[in-house]
């Protein structure tokens, strides 16, 4: 097999980075803009996560989507900004804390190797970043990550599949010992006494902190109040629980300095009432203003009419894709308009926590989570694939990839190997353009 080597499709590379990332960040308003490309300018990692459009853009519609894939049958719900730091620890609706999945904003439909190709990349910045994992080792690393994605793929019961969760039950002794962890350090009680107080009336609002959390004015604070009365009806019914107590907003602040790729895109929290007497029973929902994902700009005519016929919105879109892809869907997700704009609704989970890749020392406990990243990948593109055909008997996206990639494990690994590595080395010379012209 010959060498994948990724290739420019512009002959000046330099100035395409430039263009793209000046395109793409024209409606982000000062001094937004200046904090995302601070945050950009870090490392190589962190301007692969604030440039996911470079990515779509070097990548959608790519020749090589065909060695293992390229049919309508290989399509399902991506994650669509797959990354190491995109999977993380949170309270599912199940009451367990899982690890997997917890950022829909660049969700759709298209071949599973993209998120694939983007997220076995992150691990080779990653590794780079932590210096802490040698290349052989790192190459072993992305054979087994690739490997296992194909073997979950081929082993699911269809009785495993929806009730799935990645616990510190059932997941490898790191990633079990960060969920064990996570779970006794973190807690509802700790994530309102950081982002709330209860003021001498016994209420409890938001605190003022800064660079994170600003006091929403009283216009934005009225819409937000007429505006979740619609939300509400959005909410799943099948999973809706809440009472007319639950529902009581007691505070609405206006969140900023989070994520890389989103800082600019208007975010609020909305602090609701528990609907308990327990002082430590509210909840946050993290409302976040939702534009087309990454992908949509290089989707063909085709896709683009069917994902205007599916979504209402791009919120109504991360809607279904959190639905397709996550084992116990939030019983608070929803959507809602505020100023002809679309905002996702989800409860911001109070065991909120990424693993921390920068600790791993050993090649072992990097080879564990290689596997255990896959799985989870795999896990979910299975169930957002069923669920996508509308039916739990439908098993014609695992059909599809066993029958392309039977017997060609060994190639998949090599291929997915080479396609990280080599784009890897083109991100870093892309960030190097990026600090030199902005």
């Amino acid at each position: 097999m010959k060498n994948i080597i990724f290739t420019s499709k512009s002959y000046d590379r330099k100035g395409k980075i430039h263009e793209a990332i000046e395109h793409h960040n024209l409606n982000v308003k000062m001094p937004f803009r200046q904090e995302k490309f601070a945050k950009m300018k870090d490392n190589p990692y962190a301007f692969f996560r604030g440039s996911n459009h470079i990515f779509w853009s070097d990548f959608a519609g790519d020749w090589q989507i065909n060695r293992f894939g390229g049919s309508s049958f290989s399509r399902t719900w991506l994650e669509g900004d797959a990354h190491v730091y995109n999977m993380g620890a949170y309270l599912n609706n199940s009451g367990n804390v899982a690890f997997g999945f917890d950022d829909y904003d660049d969700s759709l439909v298209a071949d599973y190797q993209y998120d694939i190709w983007r997220f076995a990349t992150s691990m080779v910045l990653d590794a780079w970043q932590n210096k802490r994992i040698k290349e052989q080792e790192l190459n072993q690393a992305l054979h087994i990550f690739a490997k296992t994605y194909l073997k979950t793929i081929s082993s699911y019961e269809r009785v495993d599949l929806f009730s799935a969760s990645f616990n510190q039950h059932n997941t490898c002794k790191p990633l079990a010992k960060f969920l064990a962890k996570t779970s006794k350090k973190y807690s509802r009680e700790r994530m309102l006494n950081k982002w709330t107080e209860v003021s001498e009336d016994n209420v409890r609002k938001f605190r003022n902190i800064e660079g994170k959390l600003l006091t929403a004015d009283a216009e934005t604070k009225d819409k937000l109040r007429q505006a979740f009365e619609e939300y509400l009806k959005t909410t799943p019914k099948e999973l809706s629980a809440v009472s007319d107590t639950h529902n009581k907003i007691l505070d609405i602040s206006e969140r900023r300095g989070a994520g890389t790729g989103s800082v600019g895109l208007k975010r609020y929290y909305i602090l609701i009432a528990g609907n308990t007497d327990n002082a430590y029973d509210d909840l946050i929902l993290d409302v976040k203003q939702q534009g087309q994902p990454t992908a949509f700009s290089y989707l063909s005519d085709e896709e683009i009419r069917e994902y205007e016929y599916n979504f209402e919105n791009h919120a109504h879109r991360h809607s279904e894709a959190y639905k397709a892809l996550a084992e116990f869907p939030d019983q608070n997700l929803g959507w809602l308009s505020l100023d002809g704009e679309f905002f996702s609704v989800r409860e911001r989970s109070p065991f909120k926590n990424d693993f921390p890749t920068e600790k791993i020392e050993k090649p072992k406990t990097y080879y564990q989570m290689a596997s255990q990243w896959a799985i989870i990948m795999a896990t979910k593109h299975l169930r957002a694939a069923r669920r996508l055909n509308h039916s739990l008997d439908q098993y014609v996206f695992e059909a599809t990839i066993n029958r392309i990639a039977r017997d060609r494990e060994e190639e998949f690994a090599i291929f997915t190997t080479r396609i990280a590595q080599s784009y890897a080395k083109q991100v870093r010379k892309d960030w190097l353009f990026f600090c030199e012209g902005f």
